[in-house]
């Protein structure tokens, strides 16, 4: 009868229920404060990549640009002598086996897409990650080397079982974007 007459009895395991949650919310808080700030997703980790490359090229002395809005299919135009490029630019630090699995592809809301030759002319693909040790790797692949893929694995440190290093020849190729003359 203790319960219904209000003497107490019924709130206290109710507080107790309470201040046990309580406890578990500043838990929850404390966790929440340590956690990163959610940069690490892929789309930053995409236009890091992005920055990168047109750091690295424009050392290299080509002229850089970025398209306006996200409508094209590349992210960077490289101004060589002869000619504009059209690049797509990847981030990879997924391990796969001994080498890195990319994504050569883009996506609809149904299936996924290999690029074609009217929609870039290279894709520049940055290696990275733990195993890289603060290095980092480019691979500048021809649209046509790709073959219609829509994942490549690259073996930076040695090549694939069967002995075929399909795009090593590509590693640091920049040599096929031409070379850029001086700037006025």
């Amino acid at each position: 009868m203790g319960k219904l007459s209000g003497d107490g009895e019924g709130r206290g395991r109710r507080n107790r229920g309470k201040a046990q949650k309580k406890k578990v919310r500043r838990a929850n808080r404390a966790t929440y404060a340590r956690r990163p700030t959610g940069r690490n997703n892929s789309k930053h980790v995409g236009e890091l990549a992005e920055m990168q490359f047109m750091l690295d090229a424009a050392r290299r002395r080509f002229g850089v640009s970025r398209p306006f809005g996200n409508n094209e299919r590349y992210d960077i135009i490289l101004d060589a002598p002869r000619r504009l490029w059209r690049v797509q630019v990847k981030a990879s630090g997924a391990s796969h086996h001994r080498g890195f699995a990319v994504r050569a592809c883009w996506r609809t809301t149904r299936k996924h897409m290999p690029y074609t030759s009217a929609q870039i002319d290279f894709l520049a693909v940055m290696i990275q990650g733990r195993r890289m040790r603060g290095r980092r790797i480019w691979y500048l692949i021809p649209v046509r080397a790709l073959g219609g893929r829509l994942t490549i694995n690259l073996y930076p440190f040695g090549c694939r079982k069967d002995g075929k290093a399909r795009f090593e020849k590509y590693r640091e190729a920049w040599k096929l974007l031409g070379q850029p003359g001086p700037r006025e």
